[in-house]
């Protein structure tokens, strides 16, 4: 009994020692603790925070090691892939050479029976289209290859300067110079071939337009002019080159009462490109001697007919090195996505200009001069690149890093003084940077002008004159980039028909489904910039005139920052 009482007085003592253990923990004294105890827990606190900034710091440090890696090896996968597809792509082209040839061949041949077939059947026959025209003779009703050009000329009547039109119009006809302009479009077994006509009734490529319901016409008028005219075909069922239209309301002006009339000349593209055309404008329509009248050049960025150095013909063999590769990337490249490209074209358009008070000709030039090694093309392009940033803010879309822009560039023929009706250019896509830097822009242009990519599509255009357009139409259907921008030198004040032209601003066509464009041309010391888009990208003329305000901004911006 005696250890039954000693261990359970053991058990009463041990739950005691527990009991004051307990109320210790309890106590309102627990919080009184030595200074040793305090700097103990506070180091410890210090090494703590320390260590978990280091863990920190080395979790990040092999994460970002880990992450840089991971992106190493995915960008070299990338290239990899890359050129193991652009090596495939290669090795068909190469096996393909001779199938390629052959059809070239059988091609030329088809084209050569067709021709005589088409001789004996059409005695008007005037030879077949050369291939940039024939390129741009590859539209459908929503995409007409017409340069729509709009300008304000002062006469007394629109009757009087319609009459003089076409006494001018008259005396050229039999100009051996100028005579593709009066030609008509055909086609027959795929091809599309000059006919000459005998007779020419200058009436039917000059008319007058009346808008009902208006006394004077403002801005939004000529909007809506041009739009209305855009679904206009040209004379003798769209066979016809070319069409002058006068407005017969006077253009409303704060000026001291001078007549000023709207006049538009509508040139398919198969005539020429934009340069030729400015030059018919300047040696024919206008008044005056020819010698007077050419007052711009356009910059040579290739010229395939002057002489050549021995530099040249290296440089010239590397380009054509380079074309197969340039012609690969062109097939791989990937088509623009954004709200302003994609859908089918309906073959409305919307037209807008800006004519901006100040004198942005004459900034860009400052600009240009004030920047090292830059050029009118580099400052207007980075422009536009303001402008589309603005646009795309305004939309609940997406907007793009890039987009792909079209640039038409010219290969300048040797002049002789004579007017030659002709296209002669080729295309190259710039990857344009939203709201990017002159810089950066700058620094993209001349890594194109120096690629063989102009060349190679220059070569590939001449493949139009082969082909029937049941092959070219596909070939050449414009699916990848979103716009054209086309910038052009043009004249002084030109008289046409005893009157002053005032203004002038000019619109490319659209092309497969590109439908938007955008110009710049210089006239009269004036840089006017327009722009033109089918109704399937845009709602109203309003919405390109953010891009135009955009770039108009751009222009001043630059000139505060590198000029005042």
């Amino acid at each position: 009994m005696e250890d039954l009482s000693v261990i359970i007085n053991g058990s009463v003592l041990y739950y005691e020692e527990f009991a004051v253990d307990v109320d210790l923990v309890n106590s309102p004294y627990n919080n009184m603790t030595s200074p040793l105890e305090s700097a103990f827990k506070s180091r410890a606190a210090e090494f703590g925070i320390i260590s978990g900034i280091l863990i920190a710091f080395l979790i990040n440090l092999v994460m970002s090691f880990e992450y840089e890696t991971m992106k190493r090896k995915v960008k070299i996968k990338i290239e990899s892939e890359n050129l193991l597809q652009k090596s495939l792509i290669l090795l068909i082209l190469l096996l393909s050479l001779p199938l390629v040839v052959a059809f070239l061949i059988g091609a030329s041949l088809y084209k050569f029976l067709c021709s005589i077939i088409i001789k004996r059947r059409d005695k008007h026959f005037a030879g077949f289209l050369d291939s940039f025209d024939v390129f741009w003779s590859l539209e459908d009703d929503a995409t007409k290859s017409i340069i729509n050009v709009l300008g304000i000329i002062e006469s007394q009547s629109s009757q009087e300067l319609i009459e003089h039109i076409k006494e001018k119009l008259q005396s050229i006809v039999q100009n051996n110079d100028t005579e593709k302009l009066f030609y008509r479009r055909s086609e027959e077994y795929g091809f599309y071939y000059w006919r000459k006509c005998c007779y020419i009734d200058s009436s039917q490529y000059v008319r007058v337009i009346d808008v009902s319901n208006v006394i004077n016409l403002s801005v939004s008028d000529l909007e809506e002019i041009m739009t209305e005219v855009s679904y206009q075909p040209l004379p003798f069922n769209d066979e016809g080159l070319f069409q002058i239209l006068v407005t017969n309301q006077k253009i409303k002006n704060n000026d001291k009462g001078n007549s000023e009339y709207g006049i538009i000349f509508r040139i398919h593209h198969a005539v020429g490109d934009g340069v030729a055309l400015i030059e018919f404008l300047c040696q024919t329509l206008a008044d005056g001697k020819d010698d007077e009248l050419i007052t711009f050049c356009m910059p040579e960025t290739y010229n395939v007919s002057s002489k050549k150095t021995g530099a040249d013909y290296l440089n010239m063999i590397t380009k054509l090195c380079e074309i197969p590769g340039c012609l690969i990337d062109g097939i791989l490249r990937e088509p623009d996505k954004s709200s302003l490209h994609g859908p089918p074209l309906t073959g409305k358009k919307f037209y807008k200009w800006v004519e901006s008070n100040d004198n942005l000709f004459q900034m860009v030039k400052d600009i240009k001069e004030n920047v090292e090694e830059a050029n009118f093309s580099d400052i207007l392009a980075t422009a536009l690149s303001s402008g589309f940033r603005d646009y795309f803010r305004k939309e609940i879309h997406p907007a793009p890093n890039n987009i792909a822009v079209i640039l038409p560039i010219r290969f300048p023929a040797v002049k002789n003084g004579r007017v030659k009706l002709e296209n002669n250019f080729t295309v190259s896509i710039l990857d344009l940077p939203l709201g990017g830097d002159l810089k950066e822009i700058r620094r993209r242009f001349n890594r194109l002008r120096n690629s063989s990519d102009p060349l190679t599509n220059y070569y590939i255009l001449k493949l139009c004159s082969v082909f029937p357009k049941e092959i070219l139409t596909p070939m050449f259907n414009s699916n990848q980039a979103t716009m054209v921008f086309s910038n052009l030198p043009g004249p002084k004040v030109l008289r046409i028909c005893g009157g002053d032209l005032k203004s002038l601003v000019f619109f490319v066509p659209n092309k497969g489904n590109t439908g938007l464009g955008i110009t710049a041309l210089c006239y009269d010391g004036v840089l006017r910039l327009g722009a033109m888009a089918d109704s399937a990208l845009v709602s109203s003329p309003d919405e390109l005139g953010i891009i135009l305000d955009g770039m108009v901004k751009e222009i001043r911006s630059l000139h505060d920052k590198y000029v005042n």
